[in-house]
């Protein structure tokens, strides 16, 4: 008798541990894709659209890196899911910006996390190389204890992080590379040879290389350690690269004509209505009310052109600022920001 009762209560327990299970893998939702419409440039106003392939029945969102709010997805099939997200002002969006998507159902979640970059293959190379930091040297410096076969000279390079040196002398056509000793300081040590024909005046060239961008410096062998001034060196707060020009019309500011013009019109028809003091009223009303409608006319046939020029700042921030007229910059253009304008920075 207890060992049926045993063997009862273990098939009651298996039983209600498989129910259980079963309960929780047809409630658990699964993500099998997701994706995004890569766009050319990540400018306000630009849409982002997300899509989804998953369970169905369940609640999808994504959280896009840069934004405020999670990114709601709408179910339009069963299982698919796809939500947009359109570019503001106040977003902080790059080509880096990472995006996680989360399906909810039943009290489980699922997520992934997106596997394609924002930007379309072309214009992310180019923002990538855009962002990267200036190539810049902060010091050129050599050592030698003499100049004929057998002898050393000793490089040293300061300036970019994580660039490549490279330095070439006249009167050899040795091609040296610079081992970063540590985060922005390069050296290396050549011992010249018989075939080498240098001097305290040979030229050394070093070119460091950060990205696709690219500096180079020269001196003479026996010359000085070369220190650029602090204004060459200094990194620039105010300076990116453009992001977006937009150009919007706006309703331009109305003048007299329109209100001289509407008023007569407005006197002339008022004249034609009412009799004695009450021909005068309309008189003036209608002067009153045609020189508002036509400032309104001219401010609808009188238009002006603004132009938007969003600029993605060094530090990583965006920035836009308004030109009256057409700045004449192009998307990847390296602008400065001067009393509110973006003007070239090449």
């Amino acid at each position: 008798m207890k060992l049926h009762l045993t063997l009862r209560h273990l098939l009651v327990a298996v039983a209600t541990a498989v129910v259980g299970h079963l309960a929780w893998a047809q409630t658990a939702p699964s993500i099998k894709t997701f994706t995004v419409q890569q766009v050319t440039q990540l400018a306000p106003g630009t849409e982002l659209v997300f899509q989804l392939n998953g369970t169905a029945a369940a609640v999808a969102t994504v959280t896009l890196e840069g934004t405020a709010t999670p990114i709601a997805l709408r179910e339009t099939r069963a299982g698919q899911y796809e939500g947009q997200h359109t570019i503001s002002l106040r977003d902080q969006i790059g080509h880096q910006s990472a995006a996680r998507a989360t399906l909810a159902l039943g009290g489980q979640q699922a997520q992934a996390v997106l596997g394609q970059t924002l930007l379309t293959p072309s214009a992310h190379q180019a923002a990538v190389a855009a962002a990267a930091p200036p190539a810049v040297i902060d010091y050129f410096g050599t050592q030698a204890s003499g100049y004929t076969g057998g002898h050393e000279i000793t490089f040293q390079v300061r300036g970019t992080p994580g660039a490549q040196v490279v330095l070439t002398l006249a009167g050899s056509d040795a091609r040296l590379t610079l081992n970063e000793t540590q985060p922005g300081d390069y050296s290396t040590q050549y011992t010249v040879r018989s075939r080498d024909r240098l001097s305290e005046r040979s030229l050394a060239t070093a070119t460091l290389s950060s990205g696709s961008k690219s500096v180079k410096l020269e001196k003479a062998l026996g010359a000085a350690a070369l220190q650029p001034t602090l204004a060459a060196r200094q990194s620039c707060d105010a300076c990116g690269v453009v992001q977006s020009v937009q150009a919007v019309e706006v309703a331009g500011e109305p003048g007299y004509t329109g209100a001289i013009a509407g008023g007569v019109a407005g006197a002339v028809l008022g004249n034609q209505i009412g009799k004695g003091d009450g021909r005068t009223a309309a008189r003036i009303l209608g002067a009153v009310g045609g020189a508002v409608a036509g400032r309104e006319i001219e401010k609808r046939v009188v238009k002006d052109t603004r132009y938007d020029v969003t600029v993605r700042l060094h530090n990583g921030a965006l920035q836009t600022v308004s030109h009256t007229q057409d700045p004449g910059l192009a998307v990847g253009q390296q602008v400065k920001i001067v009393n509110g304008q973006a003007v070239r920075n090449d």
